[in-house]
């Protein structure tokens, strides 16, 4: 069946229109590839969130879902040098369109070290003004956006972007992210998991059959296990191939890894995580689990090799995702919650994330 025809497209030419009208320097990312890359390399932080093949699988992802999506992410620059990155996406479900991060709030840009303050507040200011006009022309009567959580930079204070949301008269609510702190030693960030856990992680290492696939390992046929695991723990199919393909090519290129959890008798896969890495940071991508034995350490023992992983390779920070509370908005399930209090057990920080709602009849 052929997918219905997008609301409406944002033409090359309309949107560097937009961008003339704002005063913002800034070019189209997928012209520019080797440009974006300049950039990642000058980050003082490189979030998995930004990274390309972060994003491609998010878009892949989200049309295997029925949504159509325009990458329109943009190289920030100054005096035409590349020195920002945005990651910005256009469209969303069947005839709805909208800004958004691919997918979920918008994401605050990333600067190059060494970028001074009134350059990096200059390039924000154009840069709302530019989502204000795209809001505009789309009829979006808001935008949602969100800052994303940098350890090593959580010391400086608000950023400059969120200083500027909230003075466009964008509200603010707070969701928190765990993160696991890699620089101590093993022997330390394992004394900071929960007490209960340090037991079940033992008795799983000594029970399963426990090995890692990165670059150096990487074997389609253990990624076809994973599949056929994920299949018969979800009931049903969920995730296109292109999807499944998509991650497996990040462990080929070494910006992922997987941890396999096998029966030593049988051979059999029971569980496995994969995660996605890079200098900086550490991310808890996919997991699947055999429902029946849901009651034996099965993401315990995952958790800490891929931990140890992840310290050996000399990544910075481990991101489990988010810790979701009763209170929350939208109101997360009892699923959920008990996901988050389980991955709370291995953190060693929870941040604050700032979400940001922006009505359009706010100036900038």
């Amino acid at each position: 069946m052929p997918m219905p025809e997008m609301k409406q497209m944002l033409e090359p030419a309309a949107l560097q229109a937009l961008l003339n009208d704002s005063r913002l320097d800034a070019s189209l990312a997928h012209q520019q590839p080797q440009a974006w890359a300049q950039v990642w390399e000058g980050l003082t932080y490189r979030s998995v969130s930004y990274a390309p093949s972060s994003l491609a699988y998010q878009q892949a992802y989200l049309e295997d879902a029925g949504w159509q999506l325009q990458d329109i992410s943009l190289i920030l620059q100054t005096d035409g040098r590349p020195c920002g990155i945005f990651p910005l996406a256009l469209g969303g479900p069947p005839a709805s369109v909208s800004l958004s991060g691919f997918g979920g709030p918008l994401m605050a840009p990333l600067f190059v070290q060494g970028l001074s303050p009134n350059t990096v507040k200059k390039i924000c200011a154009r840069l709302l003004e530019l989502l204000q006009m795209l809001a505009q022309r789309l009829g979006q009567n808001s935008l949602n956006l969100q800052q994303a959580v940098l350890p090593d930079q959580t010391a400086l204070g608000l950023s400059e972007w969120s200083q500027q949301l909230l003075a466009a008269g964008a509200s603010v609510t707070v969701k928190h992210d765990l993160f696991v702190d890699l620089s101590p030693s093993l022997d330390e960030i394992r004394a900071g998991f929960r007490k209960s856990f340090r037991p079940l992680i033992n008795a799983g290492l000594r029970h399963w059959q426990v090995d890692l696939m990165d670059a150096a390992a990487a074997d389609v046929a253990v990624w076809e296990e994973l599949k056929a695991l994920h299949l018969d723990v979800a009931g049903r199919k969920t995730r296109s191939d292109d999807s499944w393909q998509r991650q497996f090519a990040m462990i080929q290129a070494g910006e992922a890894f997987m941890v396999t959890l096998r029966d030593p008798e049988t051979h059999r896969l029971v569980g496995a995580g994969v995660f996605q890495i890079n200098r900086d940071e550490g991310l808890y991508g996919v997991g699947a689990y055999d429902r029946a034995l849901f009651d034996k350490p099965l993401g315990h023992v995952v958790q800490q090799v891929a931990i140890e992983y992840l310290k050996r390779q000399g990544t910075r920070w481990y991101r489990l995702g988010e810790r979701q509370f009763a209170q929350d908005q939208p109101t997360p399930s009892a699923k959920q919650l008990s996901i988050s209090a389980f991955k709370q057990g291995f953190a060693s920080h929870v941040f604050a994330r700032p979400e940001f709602v922006w009505p359009m009849a706010s100036g900038v």
